[in-house]
């Protein structure tokens, strides 16, 4: 968990100065946090992670939490970027292109989930890992990965699961 926030905090700090856009309030992380899934079926939950962080010009709340069942892991992961509009449409910009791309190590595509949810499937054939990013009502950012998979379906099972249209809303 700790590698993923760091990864998240790198990138903010690389790139947030340049795209900073801080005219709205991001939620608060535990109240974030609410949006995560506590249970799931056959893994033992972690305790959930997260951060609210604000600098000049910007700010960004991060929640978290994993979920595992002996050698098997699922991430989940939120970020609330409103404070950093263009990082967030940075992130997402090609996903609406219709992008996909299949060689003998992954098959990876864009997905339209909803109208105001849209995403990318990455599934990694070698490391069966699979991941679901998507972009929720033009501010929410969140992954689902998951190791010992055969496709996407699990991950995109999770997310189905959790109230992200309540986030879209947001």
């Amino acid at each position: 968990m700790t590698m993923l926030k760091n990864q998240i905090i790198a990138f903010i700090l690389l790139f947030g100065f340049q795209f900073a856009n801080a005219q709205d309030e991001v939620m608060n992380y535990k109240d974030l946090q609410k949006y995560l899934p506590s249970s799931l079926s056959g893994y033992e939950a972690g305790e959930p992670d997260g951060q609210t962080m604000t600098m000049q010009g910007m700010s960004f709340s991060s929640a978290s939490i994993e979920f595992t069942n002996e050698d098997d892991f699922v991430r989940i992961a939120l970020i609330d970027y409103v404070a950093a509009a263009s990082m967030y449409q940075m992130a997402t910009a090609m996903w609406g292109m219709g992008m996909s791309i299949e060689d003998d190590e992954m098959i990876a595509k864009a997905v339209k989930w909803e109208d105001n949810i849209v995403g990318w499937e990455e599934f990694r054939k070698i490391d069966k890992e699979a991941t679901l990013a998507l972009g929720i009502g033009d501010r929410f950012f969140m992954t689902v990965e998951a190791n010992n998979q055969s496709g996407t379906d699990f991950v995109k099972s999770v997310a189905k699961k959790m109230d992200l249209n309540g986030l879209a809303d947001k």
